[in-house]
């Protein structure tokens, strides 16, 4: 089965709109399509996101409803080490915590919505895709 790790911003994206490719991508996960990778740090963030005032308050989200979120990614997802620490990205360091995911979870995917990321193209063998060209590449 193929490995794959998701960009904050697709993961939000995803559960916070019931369209659109984040959210097709999610529903591939949520169908065991592919194993998702994730790491402390990514988790961390998602929630961290999911908390912003902004975000909250545009989604009407309550703290229920991320605290499911977090547990069924914590819990459906097959979590990396973290121990990796990779300096590919000088213009956003954080993107980095991605790549070391991925590298460290054998990944054959990254999927993001960050030009950072996609302008890379691959990372050590692993392919970074926008949302769409994920869905693209499941479907064929």
């Amino acid at each position: 089965m193929i490995r794959v790790c998701l960009d904050t911003n697709v993961i939000v994206s995803g559960l916070i709109s019931h369209s659109g490719a984040p959210y097709e991508v999610l529903e591939a996960w949520r169908g065991r399509e592919f194993i998702l990778l994730t790491s402390d740090e990514i988790v961390t963030e998602v929630s961290k996101v999911l908390q912003y005032p902004k975000i909250r308050n545009a989604f009407s989200l309550t703290d229920e409803e991320i605290e499911k979120s977090l547990l069924l990614l914590s819990k459906y997802s097959q979590r990396t080490p973290g121990e990796l620490r990779l300096d590919v990205i000088t213009e956003d360091p954080s993107d980095n915590m991605l790549l070391a995911c991925a590298v460290e979870g054998n990944a054959d995917f990254i999927v993001s919505g960050d030009n950072h990321l996609l302008n890379i193209e691959t990372y050590q063998g692993i392919q970074i895709l926008s949302p769409r060209e994920f869905i693209r590449q499941l479907e064929s």
